[in-house]
């Protein structure tokens, strides 16, 4: 989902805002109803699994893990 971070420069509320693609609607403040924002840059959200191959599973090498392989 496109959900931005916004900071209100008038008032100094931080506040979340979805925006959909091709949609550029005005952003207000929601407390002072201001139009003087500014986007935040956030970092973005990824799963733990990203970056490794999809063979490694999540089960530890230790032989006192518990965790049972397909092998």
């Amino acid at each position: 989902m496109p959900i931005f971070e916004f900071s209100c420069k008038a008032c100094g509320k931080v506040f979340e805002k979805l925006q959909l693609v091709g949609r550029e609607d005005k952003v207000m403040c929601p407390d002072c109803a201001s139009e003087n924002v500014e986007k935040k840059i956030s970092a973005p959200f990824l799963p733990s699994s990203v970056g490794r191959p999809a063979d490694s599973g999540s089960c530890s090498t230790s032989k006192d893990s518990g965790c049972q392989t397909g092998g």
